[in-house]
């Protein structure tokens, strides 16, 4: 008989075993869960303060193409200031006010590493490198490495830095300004940029577009006016107040009564929505002092300008026409002022409104500079309103960073 004394040990061991093995186990899966969770959270912050390097670096970039462009918009005015150079160039029908900068429209890391690795000389660049340059926007690993190498003042080169930038430069004086409508009196019908806006939305397929939208374009006109000025009464045909326009929609809001103070604002005007900003939005601007600069203008706005200020307003076929003789005489020669485009237009035959040569300057002030930086896989683009009305050094009157 087998009593407590000389019960074998071995069974109270191994309980005292398994236990040991679980409590290991679980030791062992709870140190892994742990580790992993330490491991990815490390991870994450690491992902995140290496997208953020890359985005800091991307932003500075994106800079590179702000400045080189208002170094190369600076140089343009005072060009266009030395009356002796001015004069000269004049006699040749060139502005060059406007020619520099038009001559580089844009300009990106790839052609200034071509420019550089060749010393200036563009003729010395193979024709592969600058096919695979046109095919893709960079350039190859030897080139990149030749535009780093040397410097003027130091061993760092101009172009010794990771990432690439693209940048590009328009006028938004060959734009239509819609914030003059806040200092017009009077009925939209009578003020200039009303009738200039009615011009770029006449002709006959503007005619039927607007027919199928059930759109009046007087009264889009007229409450864009209404949320520029400083009243609260309606300017369109029904009149009433600005604000009942705006009270019933699902997220309501006031009429802003007050200039613009970015484009995308537009949008919230009645009227104003996606269908009608995207047929019209690209000739129309809330910089500048409100004078198209004709030596720059685009097709529609020029075209816009006809409708609105020779009488009677042209047909479609006479604006077409008008507008390549414009493109052919701009071939050798640039428009002094108004004045001399109104005289242009006189001599064609034309019966044109005395108003149109207050509307037209001769050269561009106001600047959209848009530059864009590539760090890896980040991308940020800088968007700049660069006004030089009142400032030869030209003053940023708009910065957006996406």
């Amino acid at each position: 008989m087998i009593n407590a004394l000389t019960r074998p040990r071995g069974n109270r061991r191994r309980r005292r075993s398994g236990i040991a093995l679980l409590v290991a186990v679980s030791t062992i899966l709870v140190l892994t869960v742990v580790v992993t969770e330490l491991s990815y959270t490390a991870r994450v912050r690491y992902v995140l303060a290496a997208h953020e390097k890359e985005r800091a670096q991307a932003y500075w970039v994106s800079q590179t193409g702000i400045n080189i462009y208002k170094l190369l918009l600076t140089a343009s005015k005072e060009m266009e200031k030395n009356s002796a150079l001015g004069s000269m160039a004049g006699s040749f029908g060139i502005n060059l006010g406007d020619a520099l900068w038009q001559w580089v429209p844009i300009i990106n890391t790839g052609l200034m590493r071509m420019i550089f690795a060749s010393g200036g000389d563009v003729d010395d660049i193979e024709d592969d490198a600058i096919e695979e340059f046109k095919s893709s926007g960079k350039v190859s690993e030897e080139i990149e490495q030749e535009s780093r190498e040397g410097g003027l003042f130091s061993d760092k080169n101009f172009l010794d830095f990771d990432g690439d930038f693209t940048a590009e430069v328009t006028d938004e004086d060959r734009k239509l300004n819609v914030s003059l409508l806040g200092n017009s009196n009077g009925t939209v019908q009578e003020s200039a940029i009303g009738q200039q806006l009615f011009g770029l939305m006449s002709g006959e397929e503007n005619d039927q577009w607007f027919r199928d939208q059930d759109i009046d374009r007087w009264d889009i006109i007229a409450n864009l006016k209404d949320w520029v000025d400083s009243d609260a009464m309606g300017s369109g045909r029904s009149g009433g107040q600005e604000d009942s326009l705006y009270n019933n929609r699902e997220s309501a809001y006031l009429a802003k009564n007050a200039p613009l103070d970015t484009f995308d604002e537009v949008r919230l005007v009645e009227g104003w929505q996606d269908s009608v900003m995207e047929r019209f939005g690209q000739q129309l601007t809330i910089h500048g002092l409100g004078k198209v600069n004709i030596n720059t203008a685009s097709d529609e706005v020029m075209i816009a300008l006809l409708k609105a200020y020779v009488l009677p307003a042209p047909p479609d076929s006479e604006c077409v026409r008008l507008l390549e003789q414009i493109r052919e005489y701009m071939w050798f020669a640039s428009f002094k002022d108004g004045k001399d485009f109104s005289k242009w237009l006189t001599n064609q035959g034309l019966t044109v409104s005395e108003d149109l040569a207050g509307q037209i300057g001769d050269s561009s002030k106001t600047f959209q500079v848009v530059s864009t930086g590539l760090v890896g896989d980040t991308s940020v683009t800088t968007t700049a309103i660069i006004d030089y009305n009142n400032s030869t050094a030209g003053k940023v009157t708009y910065w957006r960073v996406d």
